[in-house]
């Protein structure tokens, strides 16, 4: 293939860990969300919690601590604004990375370490998830710190010691999510075939989980009286989930298979899985893989199934948004980047395993480009005014206000601006992505109230620019190829937003 032997020898060593992870630096902010007023707006209610009325318990979503409070930390350090709620998320994804790479590396080789670093570092679902205060990063970055306890008690011999912390992590996953409870049918079925060990030394694995849990539970218990609070509202916060109204997936056929068709279709994941499916088959099944290598990779395979089943099967409890298949997704990238490693050193048809790679990489970056950034582009804007305008009373429509709460704390405009229809000579933000329709907080017959009048003064108007790649599309009518819900996503990132005088 011509590459530098050196430049390979470089790679597989701790230069290669640092180079990747100065590439996904880059990739986030290439492909930065920053706040977007869901449940980054929980964790920091939450985050002030602890900083306002410590000690803190909170509720749905704010009780989450394992993120909650290096949010508050990251508050008092660094200061009040968004980068400062995305950076603990951004951080446990660093550590993940590098965790990843020391176990591979552990596992095979240092070029099997980067062939799956660059997999993860340029998946489209983790790298925008980590522009985001994310719980989905924190939580895989504890599980797969258990499982990788685990994998090195397989190798190396039970030891109580490493079991237990494993356990341990696992709790701190359930502390920050009660969906980690899915990792128990991963260590079950370890556990009733007796893999590598005797089942006795699986119940340190048991002992670290409720001792960390016993933590929380003591906790609550003093704090509200109910050891399990948390679980309980968790249990009972929305008993509503719709999938065919949260199209966070981009085809919905019917829920046996809707969960395989997010992994297929969304560009969260691009090709990935039409790539790890049978990489990974291979890798975990074929007699020419070294056996600790093939061990490893089972492992990893089997977490991925386990979250994968797991979560689709929840279909009472978890909408069909991609992030909760990111463990699955994690995986993936995992066994895709090893095995296309390990093809490579083999030295056969080096060109096709080139192609291949540079195709996944290439699909990723795309899936990178195209995702949507633009969701608060409403609520940013109406911050960015009330900035730019500090002695202005500014109206809009209820949900863009509520929605834009935390924003406009940062910049110190909450008081003025103001959930109401616009009185005379006032200014008035207009954001059709909320205020043209009903939602939970304006009803039908309040739309008629928020809508612009004629005789109003428009002083400004914008909507984000949509990527270069849709403008070609549209321009070449190709966009005509594409079904009218994923093209939708594609080009309308957000509808204009408007700044009126009222007249």
């Amino acid at each position: 293939m011509g590459v530098p032997g050196g430049m390979i020898r470089l790679l597989q060593g701790r230069a290669g860990l640092f180079a990747a992870l100065l590439a996904f630096a880059l990739l986030v902010a290439w492909g930065w969300v920053g706040f977007i007023g869901s449940d980054d707006w929980t964790y920091a209610i939450g985050a002030y919690g602890w900083l306002e009325n410590f000690p803190y318990v909170g509720e749905h979503g704010t009780i989450r601590y394992p993120i909650t409070i290096p949010i508050a930390l990251s508050l008092l350090t660094l200061g009040e604004h968004e980068f400062a709620v995305v950076l603990p998320s951004l951080l446990y994804m660093v550590g993940f990375l590098a965790l990843a790479w020391v176990s591979v590396k552990r596992a095979g080789d240092g070029l099997l370490a980067f062939g799956a670093l660059a997999a993860l570092i340029t998946s489209p679902l983790l790298v925008v998830q980590s522009s985001i205060a994310s719980v989905d990063i924190v939580e895989m970055f504890f599980l797969f710190a258990s499982v990788n306890l685990f994998w090195r008690c397989v190798e190396d011999g039970p030891d109580a010691k490493r079991l237990f912390f494993a356990g341990g992590l696992a709790g701190l996953a359930f502390l920050t999510r009660e969906t980690a409870i899915f990792i128990a049918l991963f260590y079950a079925i370890y556990f009733a075939i007796g893999y590598r060990f005797h089942r006795k030394h699986y119940l340190w694995i048991t002992a670290g989980f409720l001792a960390v849990w016993a933590v929380e539970v003591i906790y609550l218990w003093i704090m509200t009286g109910d050891p399990l609070y948390r679980i309980t509202i968790a249990l009972n916060h929305d008993s509503s989930i719709d999938r065919t109204i949260d199209l966070a997936g981009n085809v919905i056929l019917h829920p046996a298979i809707d969960p395989l068709l997010v992994l297929l279709a969304n560009q969260e994941f691009m090709a990935l899985f039409f790539m790890a499916i049978p990489l990974g088959g291979w890798l975990c099944f074929s007699r020419s893989i070294e056996p600790r290598l093939q061990r490893f990779a089972r492992i990893v395979a089997m977490l991925g199934l386990v979250w994968f089943v797991t979560a689709g099967a929840a279909q009472k409890l978890l909408p069909l948004n991609p992030r909760y298949f990111m463990i699955t997704c994690a995986s993936a990238c995992i066994l895709t980047g090893i095995a296309l490693a390990v093809l490579w050193q083999r030295e056969r048809k080096q060109w096709t395993i080139a192609l291949v790679t540079a195709f996944l990489l290439g699909t990723n970056l795309l899936g990178i480009y195209v995702e949507n950034k633009d969701s608060m582009f409403g609520e940013h804007t109406l911050a960015k005014i009330a900035r730019e305008r500090p002695d202005s009373i500014i109206y809009t429509d209820p949900m863009t206000r509520y929605r834009a709460d935390m924003l406009l704390r940062w910049e110190k405009a909450q008081p003025r601006i103001l959930p109401e229809p616009p009185k005379p000579g006032a200014l008035y933000l207009y954001n059709p992505k909320w205020a043209a329709h009903a939602n939970f907080m304006m009803a039908e017959n309040q739309i008629a109230a928020f809508q612009p009048k004629p005789e109003w003064e428009r002083l400004s108007s914008a909507e984000p620019s949509p990527p270069l790649i849709t403008n070609l599309i549209e321009a070449t009518g190709l966009s005509a190829m594409i079904p009218g819900g994923i093209w939708k996503k594609l080009r309308y990132r957000h509808p204009p937003v408007s700044l009126y005088k009222v007249r």
